[in-house]
């Protein structure tokens, strides 16, 4: 019944695209170091067999790239702030970098590149749907007027 009685209001930080952008841009970054050492290396492993380490040391070698072209492709997301296209923005970059990450370090053999691809659609999806979510664009339901609060108040 206590609970019932709260009033609940869904407000964002990220009211300013510029600080959206950037936060996004910086999960990104977060998201990319993290399809190298850990995302592609299990799934590899996983559908291959094999250590993840050696996959790992593999992919190295492409470690900052792969952050820089998340990094960038999150900013993106983040800046549109729909979580529907956040997905398809990162989701794409994940099939994309984890084919080239694949052909560049790990060979062309099919079970290789679809775990790789497959692997990173899946957690640029995820991860889209994430940065996008958390972050959603410009919606008036969303921000707090604080001059009409604060003139409500004083009545």
């Amino acid at each position: 019944m206590f609970l019932n009685s709260l009033k609940f209001r869904e407000v964002t930080v990220f009211k300013r695209k510029n600080i959206r952008g950037f936060v996004g841009g910086v999960l990104g970054l977060a998201a990319g170091m993290s399809l190298t050492t850990t995302i592609i290396p299990t799934a590899v492993a996983t559908v291959v067999g094999g250590e993840p380490f050696f996959v790992r040391f593999a992919l190295a070698e492409y470690f900052a790239h792969t952050a820089l072209v998340w990094g960038a492709a999150a900013w993106a997301a983040a800046r549109i702030g729909s979580s529907r296209l956040g997905a398809v923005i990162l989701g794409a970059t994940g099939a994309v970098t984890g084919l080239l990450l694949a052909l560049a370090a790990l060979g062309s053999t099919a079970a290789v590149l679809l775990s790789a691809s497959i692997g990173s659609l899946v957690y640029g999806i995820i991860g889209g749907l994430i940065i996008s979510g958390i972050m959603p664009g410009d919606d008036e339901r969303l921000m707090i007027d604080f001059d009409r609060k604060k003139s409500e108040e004083n009545n």
